[in-house]
Order: C-alpha cells, then sequence, then structure tokens
C-alpha cells in the first residue's frame, strides 16, 4: 500500500475556479470528475453572480437568512458533521453575503442557531485547518476563517450533497 506513490493534481480555470487534489490514482480522478461535473451549467440565484461564483449551489435550497445570521436548513448526518457544516456555512457566506473572512463569533453563531451545539469554532475546525482546507487570520476575538481553493470545492459538493437530501431530483 505504501509502495504507490500519492498522486496530486491541481487546476486552475480561467473563471478563477480552483481545485486540488491528493491521494490515490482513482481518489483523483472521482474527485476531478465530481468537480468539473458540478460546473455543468446550473449557477446560483441571483444577477450578482461572478464568473468566480459560477459553480456556486443554489443557497435558498440549503440556507435561510436573518439579517446577517446564516442557518442551515438541516443537519448534516454522521461524525464530523459540524466540521462539514462549517465548510457549507463558509461557503454560503462568500456566495449569499459576499462575506470571504467571517469572523469566529460570526461562525460559532450559524452553527448554534443551525442546530450545532458547539463549544469553541477552533476546536471543531481544527483538522480543516491542519488539511489546509480552512485558512485562519487574526487572533482571539478578531479570529477570522476563511476557506482555500481547495476547501471552498469541498464546501460546494458537500452543499451541493445535501441540496439533493433536501430536494432529490426526479
Amino acid at each position: 500500500m505504501d509502495a504507490e506513490k500519492p498522486h496530486r493534481l491541481r487546476l486552475r480555470l480561467p473563471d478563477g475556479a480552483e481545485f486540488e487534489a491528493e491521494g490515490t490514482a482513482d481518489f483523483v480522478a472521482a474527485e476531478r470528475r465530481e468537480f468539473l461535473g458540478g460546473r455543468g451549467g446550473k449557477t446560483g440565484a441571483g444577477s450578482a453572480a461572478s464568473p468566480e461564483s459560477a459553480p456556486e449551489p443554489v443557497w435558498e435550497t440549503l440556507i435561510e437568512t436573518k439579517g446577517p445570521v446564516l442557518q442551515l436548513r438541516t443537519k448534516l448526518p454522521g461524525e464530523g458533521a459540524e466540521r462539514e457544516a462549517c465548510l457549507i456555512l463558509l461557503a454560503a457566506a462568500r456566495g449569499i453575503l459576499r462575506q470571504a473572512k467571517p469572523t469566529s463569533a460570526q461562525l460559532a453563531r450559524w452553527l448554534r442557531a443551525s442546530g450545532y451545539p458547539i463549544g469553541r469554532v477552533d476546536r471543531v475546525i481544527q483538522d480543516a485547518v491542519s488539511q489546509g482546507e480552512i485558512l485562519a487570520s487574526g487572533t482571539r476575538r478578531a479570529r477570522r476563517y476563511e476557506l482555500s481553493g481547495p476547501g471552498l470545492a469541498k464546501g460546494w459538493r458537500l452543499a451541493h450533497r445535501l441540496a439533493a437530501h433536501i430536494q432529490p431530483a426526479g
């Protein structure tokens, strides 16, 4: 198993979308297909969509907004759901609120509004930060979080899966 070299793929498309994957050849190929397949023409609703936001999910299916508070319409199943909810909420903040770097207090408020009784956000997302999916800047109360290219792609994939769960195609 360790004789197989890990494969790595990084793409940057003309519209600014980025993709990065590392792992087995099959994993990288599957992630690439899913990323490019998700770009097949459906765009987020709203006239303010930029070319960079073209592959965004239709946020209205997933997110309720109450002023500056974002709330998932349903909880994600399984272990690590809080972390995945963070990725979706950070992607939604970028798409809906046009806010690329929300504060840790905002993210905590959004998670709690979505039904996740968390203590500290930094502990919930520490794996995502160490894997490079989320970038952290600032300290203490001024701490802000931002999705990296691979983190944004993963957030969109999770959002599309959740949207299919909420509103099955057919």
